[in-house]
């Protein structure tokens, strides 16, 4: 759980849950950048279903597979110094959690295709 913007601590939302959301109506919208490197909503939830299958069979939460899928979709992130890592994930988780907002047809939200 990440705590949403705006939100008790204690009122966090999954990550996971946000981005299959948001995938399932609008896939083609950014969900993260670092340099020139992008995601979309669509290609990360897809990416963390693969992790989660394989972190299921490890033991290993869902957390794990949401961190797994962020550095395998923007892999410029592993060139920065492991704590500056965590702290541009931690961004990322929390930037998506933000993202629960009701969208319009004028959305100006970044989208690809």
């Amino acid at each position: 759980m990440i705590p949403a913007p705006g939100r008790p601590v204690d009122a966090g939302i999954p990550v996971a849950a946000v981005v299959a959301r948001v995938a399932a109506t609008r896939p083609a919208r950014v969900a993260a950048e670092f340099g020139d490197e992008f995601v979309t909503y669509g290609r990360l939830n897809t990416t963390i279903a693969a992790y989660r299958a394989v972190m299921d069979e490890q033991g290993v939460d869902e957390n794990a597979a949401i961190f797994a899928a962020i550095l395998n979709t923007l892999p410029g992130l592993a060139d920065e110094t492991p704590g500056r890592v965590t702290d541009r994930i931690t961004s990322i988780l929390r930037g998506i959690t933000g993202d629960t907002a009701a969208w319009t047809d004028g959305d100006q939200t970044r989208q690809v295709g």
